[in-house]
């Protein structure tokens, strides 16, 4: 997985963290967060993932508790802190005109990292979204794709594409239009945001950035985004 990515996936996961005091054997809440934190650390060290794992196992037993919740907040850190310097100049990633291929490159490594879903907001999205990029989708990935209602022409031709590709692939592309939206983001997963600083369609054509949306904001805006889709138009 790309460090940056990855780096961005374990600060989210720490923004979410439940309180870790209060853990019981059966809290869904608590087992789900701590089987995703094992999942991150593997794929960053092996070795710290099985460390993670024991400290995991252990945590029915009261009076080892604090230690494993320490060892598993610690090694968290550490990861997050590793990564930060071995990603330093991959976080805010800056396209010049003509870049296209390392832009292409970079946005099927966000795409390719999503777990359950992809919700791509883009005024101007255009057939391009699902050829050059959705390609790089899990197959049990759903993606939600919203644009403006103001682009018809590229409405029109995006829309038999979406169907083409649902017929093939499944019911796995949504697509809803609404006058409302303005920037272009990418929520991985519903934990993980991506700033795009142009349309898909244009980026590397023309100068633009790709970098990951601050952890402690990314659920105040998934929350406004999920409050447009639902007032958004079917296309």
């Amino acid at each position: 997985m790309d460090h940056s990515v990855l780096l961005a996936q374990l600060r989210a996961l720490v923004e979410r963290a439940p309180v870790l005091d209060d853990y019981h054997p059966s809290s869904k809440e608590h087992l789900i967060w701590l089987g995703q934190g094992h999942a991150l650390v593997a794929r960053w060290n092996s070795l710290d993932a099985i460390s993670f794992q024991n400290a995991v196992d252990t945590m029915p037993i009261d009076s080892l508790r604090p230690q494993n919740i320490a060892k598993i907040l610690g090694t968290i850190q550490r990861a997050i802190a590793d990564l930060e310097l071995k990603a330093p100049q991959t976080q805010n990633k800056v396209f010049s005109a003509g870049d296209v291929y390392d832009f292409f490159k970079e946005m099927n490594r966000v795409i390719s990292s999503a777990k359950q879903t992809i919700f791509i907001i883009d005024p101007f999205l255009d057939y391009t979204v699902v050829e050059h990029y959705l390609e790089a989708r899990k197959p049990d990935v759903n993606v939600r794709l919203l644009l403006s209602s103001n682009v018809k022409e590229q409405i029109k031709v995006l829309k038999p594409v979406i169907e083409k590709y649902n017929t093939q692939y499944g019911d796995v592309i949504r697509i809803r239009k609404c006058r409302k939206i303005h920037d272009r983001v990418i929520f991985i997963d519903n934990d993980v945001c991506w700033v795009v600083g142009q349309s898909l369609k244009d980026a590397a054509i023309k100068p633009t950035y790709l970098l990951p949306l601050s952890p402690d904001v990314i659920s105040a805006k998934l929350e406004d985004y999920e409050n447009i889709w639902n007032e958004a138009a079917e296309i």
